[in-house]
C-alpha cells in the first residue's frame, strides 16, 4: 500500500502534455490536436492531416477539446453560401492556470476529506 501511494505521489511531470492528460483526462491523440491547433487555426481536414484518422474521429478528438475548455470553435461562412468550422487552442498560460485551479480544488477536497471525513470504520 505503501508503495502504491509513493508512486501516486512522486510521478514526474516531464512535459506539459503529462498534465493535460491528468488535469483533463486527454488521450493522446486529443493531446495531440490540441498541441497542433497551438500552431494555428485549423479546419477538420487540416486537423486530419495532422493527427490522422477519419472525419468523424477527428469531429470527435475536436469536441472533447471544446468541452473541456481547451478549444474554440469558429464559423466562417463560404461565398457561395455555407460555412465551415476553424478550431483554436486556447493559450498556454489560460490552460496553465486551470491546471492550477484543478490542482486547488483537488487539493483542498483531498485535505478535507483526510482531516475531517475519513472514518475508522471501513465502509
Amino acid at each position: 500500500m505503501q508503495e502504491e501511494a509513493e508512486a501516486l505521489f512522486s510521478r514526474k511531470f516531464e512535459k506539459p502534455s503529462d498534465f493535460l492528460c491528468c488535469a483533463f483526462g486527454l488521450k493522446d491523440r486529443e493531446i495531440d490536436a490540441y498541441f497542433a491547433l497551438l500552431a494555428g487555426p485549423l479546419r477538420i481536414s487540416e486537423m486530419q492531416k495532422r493527427i490522422g484518422g477519419d472525419r468523424t474521429t477527428v469531429q470527435r478528438v475536436l469536441k472533447r477539446l471544446l468541452e473541456k475548455g481547451l478549444a474554440e470553435r469558429e464559423t466562417q461562412q463560404i461565398s457561395r453560401g455555407g460555412y465551415y468550422y476553424v478550431y483554436k487552442a486556447i493559450s498556454k498560460e489560460e490552460v496553465r492556470l486551470k491546471v492550477v485551479k484543478q490542482l486547488e480544488v483537488w487539493y483542498t477536497a483531498t485535505r478535507r476529506f483526510l482531516l475531517e471525513g475519513w472514518s475508522e470504520q471501513p465502509e
